[in-house]
C-alpha cells in the first residue's frame, strides 16, 4: 500500500469559533476556511492551544469535522487532534471520526493529531499504535509537547517521547509525521531515528522557531488565521516551494520584512491566542459571534495586532 503523506508547508492552527450556547459557529467556521482557501496547504483542528481541544467533547470535535469535511475540498489536508483525557477517550473519539471521515470524507485527506503522552506512559506506546491503527483507516501524526504534558502534574512522568521508542513508533506506516516542541537537540535525535522513512514530516509547533531556523517539513501556525499571505510566502521562500523570480537582494529583504512582521504580530497574539484572535476574525466579520466575556487586559493587544494588520494591508 502507498504510504499516505501529510503536507509539506503551511498548516493553519485553527481557531474554534462558538456561539454563545457553546455550540459551533458553523458559518463563521465555513466563511474562515474559505478565506484561508490557496495560502494554507491544510489545517489542524481541535489542537490543544489555539483549537482549545482540552475543552471540546468528542461531538464537537465531530462537528468541527463535519462542517470542514463538507466544504469539499480535496486538495485541502485535514489535521485533527484526537487526544483525550484517558485512552479509552481517545479511543472512542478515534471511532466518532472515522465514522465521519468515512461517511462524507470523499477525496479529503483526514489525519489524526495524538499527543500521546498526555494520557499515557512511553512504555506501551507500539502497542497502543498498534491498537488505534485497528480502529481507523487514516494516518497518524504524533505530537510531542512536553509543556502539554508538564500541566498533568505528576513530577515523575516523562514529557518528551523517548527516542528508542520513537524509532518503533516509526515501523507504523500509518504514523507518518510529528508536530515537534522542545529542545532541538531531541529534535535532531528523531529525524535521525525517522531516516528509514523518506516521507516522514516534522513540524515545526514553535512559530518563532520556524522563522528563524525554518524545518524541512513545514510549521503549525496560530498567526495564519490572521495573515495567511504572509505565513505562505516564508513558508515558500523557507522550503523552496515556489521559484523566486526576483533578485536575490530584494527577495532577502522582502523575507526580512515579512518575517519582522510576523514576529511583532505573534507577540501581539502570544498572551491569549485564542481569545485574541477569535475577537479579530469576529471584528473583521469573518465569525458571527464575539467572544464572551473579552477580558479587558487583552483590548491593548487586540488593538496593537489590528494596527500591524492594517498597516500590512497598505504595504
Amino acid at each position: 500500500m502507498e504510504e499516505l503523506r501529510p503536507p509539506r508547508g503551511l498548516i493553519a492552527e485553527i481557531v474554534t469559533p462558538l456561539d454563545p450556547n457553546g455550540h459551533l459557529d458553523t458559518s463563521g467556521l465555513m466563511n474562515h476556511i474559505r478565506a484561508l482557501t490557496g495560502y494554507v496547504h491544510g489545517i489542524f483542528l481541535a489542537s490543544p492551544r489555539v483549537g482549545e481541544g482540552l475543552n471540546l467533547s468528542a461531538l464537537l470535535r465531530k462537528d468541527l469535522l463535519v462542517t470542514v469535511l463538507g466544504l469539499g475540498n480535496p486538495d485541502l489536508s485535514v489535521l485533527v487532534w484526537v487526544t483525550g483525557r484517558t485512552e479509552q477517550d481517545t479511543s472512542d473519539t478515534i471511532k466518532q471520526l472515522e465514522t465521519v471521515r468515512q461517511t462524507i470524507g470523499g477525496q479529503s485527506t483526514v489525519f489524526w493529531v495524538d499527543s500521546p503522552l498526555f494520557y499515557h506512559s512511553n512504555r506501551g506506546l507500539p502497542d497502543l499504535y498498534s491498537h488505534f491503527s485497528s480502529l481507523s483507516e487514516a494516518p497518524f501524526i504524533l505530537m510531542n509537547d512536553p509543556e502539554l504534558v508538564g500541566t498533568i502534574r505528576k513530577p515523575l512522568k516523562r514529557k518528551n517521547i523517548r527516542t528508542y521508542i520513537f524509532k518503533e513508533l516509526v515501523l507504523f506506516p500509518k504514523i507518518t509525521g510529528m508536530i515537534f516542541l522542545g529542545p532541538l537537540d531531541r529534535a535532531y535525535n528523531y529525524q535521525k531515528a525517522a531516516r528509514g522513512r523518506a516521507n516522514f514530516r516534522f513540524y515545526d509547533g514553535d512559530e518563532t522557531r520556524f522563522l528563524d531556523y525554518p524545518s524541512l517539513s513545514g510549521v503549525i501556525s496560530a498567526g495564519a488565521n490572521l495573515a495567511p499571505e504572509q505565513w505562505r510566502r516564508v513558508c515558500d521562500s523557507s522550503l523552496y516551494l515556489v521559484n523566486n523570480h526576483q533578485s536575490y537582494p530584494d527577495s532577502l529583504k522582502q523575507m526580512w520584512e515579512t518575517g519582522q512582521f510576523l514576529h511583532k504580530l505573534r507577540e501581539g497574539y502570544n498572551e491569549a491566542p485564542s481569545k485574541l484572535i477569535k475577537q479579530i476574525l469576529y471584528e473583521k466579520g469573518v465569525l458571527e459571534y464575539p467572544v464572551m466575556d473579552f477580558p479587558e487586559d487583552l483590548m491593548k493587544f487586540k488593538e496593537t495586532i489590528h494596527e500591524l494588520l492594517k498597516t500590512s494591508d497598505t504595504d
